[in-house]
């Protein structure tokens, strides 16, 4: 390489050494030129040293932090994914205590089993058939983590005392002094339920740290479970009987008043029927009108052949005037103005119309009483009808093995969620440092 220099250079000074030049002249440019190339061989290959010298610093400068990032990025992989899955594996397979699981399923079923016209809609909306029942279903599956079922199943078995046992495994292990709250929170991971729209199938497990207690809690789940279907089923009967009951109970109050009034009516006019008496006057008034044309007849046919003072005429005409007289009296009772300011009606047919008034109001309130109560029975009929009720079709049964924890599984998850993490570290580490050159 400085060969060629040493060529380069010279180029220019043969094409200057062609020219005629006076003797002195090239003997200074002799000495000249030998003086240059000195110095030339002397720079240049100083120069060429200290560019290499450079390049092997900046190579070796290079290679030092690459092995250093591969050395940080195994560390860091075995930091945050061996050694995480090696305690998983560890916690797993030897720390972790074996948990049995009881199941059950049940339906909220009701006595009504007449199909209704939304069945085949339901069934194709992939809802269930006994849509009335759903709700009570979403009830029972929020009741299976609620406060009010661990207090009535702690009064039966003591669940503080079955899930603090010192057997248990740290991590599942229930404090024996912890709050209501904590247990419900820790119950939450002993059970799991789910309800089928579908179908109307209402599942659940339960877990526990022997099949024994794992048994015995799911038997007192679905104990409790149909204590609740009855008690909403009981409940909404009540709830549909009342108004029902609530109207018989108006119906009859107004009844009592009507017939109260009418026995008041009935003794302050001695009468127990008065249309009945009113009939009878009627009758006796036209008895008498039917006499007097009678008598009255007769005197014409008398006075055609007897005097006026003759005794058979005299006693005609006074028997006249008489049913005359009980004619006006009799008319006056009925349709005039009674003396008897005690009577309801001061004649017989204001008598009358009271009577009516009150015979009809009467009448009303039975029918009335009488449809409250037809009500009311088919009121019953239906809350009896639509009752509910828990349908159990997989009772709990008693657990041979412990399906709980899945080890092996357990240990892949810990191992796959530590491996992601750390690639997304890495990741970002790589970004970040990328940017930041």
């Amino acid at each position: 390489m400085s060969d060629k220099a040493d060529v380069k250079l010279a180029e220019p000074e043969k094409s200057k050494a062609a020219a005629p030049q006076p003797k002195n002249e090239v003997a200074e440019a002799k000495s000249a030129k030998e003086v240059k190339e000195t110095k030339e061989q002397r720079v240049i290959p100083l120069r060429i040293d200290r560019a290499a010298a450079a390049i092997a610093r900046k190579t070796d400068l290079n290679i030092r932090p690459r092995q250093l990032r591969r050395a940080l990025l195994k560390l860091s992989f075995a930091v945050c994914v061996l050694l995480p899955s090696l305690l998983g594996g560890l916690y797993f397979f030897v720390i972790a205590s074996e948990r049995y699981a009881a199941r059950a399923s049940f339906a909220v079923r009701s006595m009504d089993s007449v199909p209704s016209g939304g069945d085949f809609l339901g069934a194709i909306a992939g809802l269930s058939s006994v849509g009335t029942t759903t709700t009570d279903s979403y009830i029972v599956l929020e009741y299976l983590k609620s406060r009010e079922l661990i207090d009535k199943i702690q009064a039966d078995f003591d669940l503080r005392e079955a899930f603090s046992k010192s057997s248990i495994d740290f991590l599942y292990r229930l404090d024996a002094g912890a709050p209501i709250e904590d247990v419900v929170a820790y119950w939450d991971w002993m059970i799991t339920a789910s309800y089928d729209n579908t179908s109307a199938i209402l599942n659940f497990e339960v877990e526990a740290f022997s099949a024994q207690d794992a048994k015995a809690i799911a038997t007192l789940i679905v104990a409790y479970c149909q204590e609740l279907i009855n008690q909403l089923s009981e409940q909404a009967r009540k709830d549909a009987v009342r108004f029902a009951q609530k109207e018989v109970a108006t119906a009859e109050v107004r009844l009592k008043v009507i017939r109260d009034e009418m026995r008041k009516f009935r003794s302050s006019s001695s009468a127990v029927d008065p249309t009945a008496s009113a009939a009878a006057q009627v009758q006796l008034v036209a008895g008498i009108e039917t006499q007097l044309i009678e008598l009255r007849a007769r005197l014409g046919t008398l006075l055609a052949s007897l005097d006026e003072d003759s005794l058979p005429v005299v006693q005609l005409r006074k028997q006249i005037s008489s049913l005359e007289t009980q004619l006006i009296e009799k008319q006056t009772e009925v349709n005039g103005e009674g003396e008897d300011s005690t009577r309801i009606g001061r004649g017989l047919s204001s008598l009358l119309a009271d009577y009516e008034k009150l015979q009809v109001d009467m009448e009303f309130a039975q029918k009335a009483y009488a449809t409250s109560l037809s009500s009311l029975e088919r009121a019953r009929a239906e809350a009896d009808r639509q009752q509910r009720f828990l349908a159990v079709f997989a009772s709990p049964s008693t657990p041979e093995i412990a399906i709980y924890p899945y080890r092996v599984i357990n240990t892949f998850l810990v191992f796959i969620s530590a491996l992601i993490l750390w690639s997304i570290g890495v990741l970002l580490a790589y970004s970040i440092r990328d940017h930041m050159r």
